[in-house]
């Protein structure tokens, strides 16, 4: 990831969670997340996981981040 990209990353985080907006996240391992960003830090920010629970999250891990999407009845 260039610095571009991780400029870009941090302001999408940064407006998903100023608008509480719950969020997919996928990893460049593999792994996926979906939850609600709880808190920003530096380097990291913690999702609380819909499964998992409070958790940090760096951005470098990160593959993808978007809006969740809504179940369909």
């Amino acid at each position: 990831m260039n610095e571009q990209e991780l400029i870009i990353l941090k302001k999408k985080t940064k407006y998903f969670f100023e608008n509480k907006i719950l969020v997919h996240i996928r990893k460049h391992n593999g792994y996926f997340h979906n939850g609600l960003i709880l808190e920003l830090e530096g380097d990291l920010f913690i999702l609380d996981d819909e499964k998992s629970g409070a958790i940090p999250i760096y951005y470098l891990e990160i593959l993808e981040i978007e809006k969740k999407e809504e179940k369909k009845c």
